[in-house]
């Protein structure tokens, strides 16, 4: 049976221009975004150790003024593989 979502209309050369020229300067910035998070890495390791130990001590709002505290157990295991803070967009 023949779809609509699978006829494709012809791209034009001046739209495929268009959308290497869109393609490439994505790249780029997300380049610079990961490179930016990657400078930062230790800041956001500091982040993240905060947060946990917000949420374990202090507790977080469950519901209006009603505070729940996280327990160790219940904090997942960092992932030990080089791309656990890889920025994904």
């Amino acid at each position: 049976m023949k779809r609509v979502q699978d006829d494709k209309p012809p791209r034009t050369a001046e739209v495929k221009a268009w959308l290497d020229e869109e393609i490439s300067a994505q790249k780029v910035r997300y380049d610079g975004i990961v490179e930016e998070i990657e400078g930062i890495q230790e800041e956001r390791n500091g982040w993240i150790a905060r947060f946990l130990d917000i949420i374990q001590n202090k507790g977080f709002n469950v519901n209006g003024d009603m505070r729940r505290q996280i327990t160790k157990e219940e904090i997942p295991s960092r992932p030990d593989r080089p791309d656990a803070d890889k920025v994904i967009w």
